[in-house]
């Protein structure tokens, strides 16, 4: 092994904590996480409002937490929406997002092909530019995938910080 994947690899490994998700009973109420007010979302616009306290959010908060997904465009029983993640210029590591169905065995996805990735990586430094963007914030495109509806969770590790979003997932027949 080179030094320089070993490198990589160290800087993901201590945001890699066991999830802290909390689980609900089958048929529970979805505690859906809400849109961070703090953040002026219409005019940094970000293709959509951030849920969860940050400083990394999933722009899930136009659709009141929901994710719509559909089928997945690589087959397979995967249903997916693209996500947008914007991550605050306060904060400038490495994101790790990893999920879990809350009221259910099942796990979170996100791109990937045939078989999604079972966490999402946001790079120091990694952004897509858009229009009204902060200086030193970024954004990343992502899809979140599912196999079935229910209430989920993602877990959003920092080298500062731990939050847990919760959000629902309807499927597109």
């Amino acid at each position: 092994m080179s030094s320089a994947s070993a490198a990589v690899r160290d800087e993901w490994t201590p945001l890699r904590t066991p999830l802290h998700l909390p689980t609900l009973a089958s048929g529970a109420k979805c505690p859906v996480s809400r849109v961070d007010s703090r953040v002026q979302w219409n005019r940094i616009r970000t293709f959509g409002s951030g849920i969860g306290p940050g400083p990394a959010y999933p722009g899930l908060g136009n659709h009141s937490g929901l994710l719509f997904a559909s089928r997945s465009q690589y087959g397979g029983p995967w249903f997916g929406q693209k996500v947008f993640w914007y991550v605050r210029p306060t904060y400038r590591g490495p994101v790790l997002i990893r999920g879990a169905r809350l009221d259910g065995p099942e796990s979170v996805g996100f791109n990937g092909h045939k078989q999604p990735d079972p966490e999402l990586r946001i790079e120091p430094g990694q952004t897509v530019h858009w229009d009204g963007q902060p200086r030193g914030s970024r954004g990343v495109p992502s899809g979140v995938r599912v196999r079935t509806p229910g209430c989920y969770g993602f877990q959003i590790d920092g080298t500062s910080f731990s939050r847990v979003v919760v959000f629902v997932a309807d499927l597109e027949h």
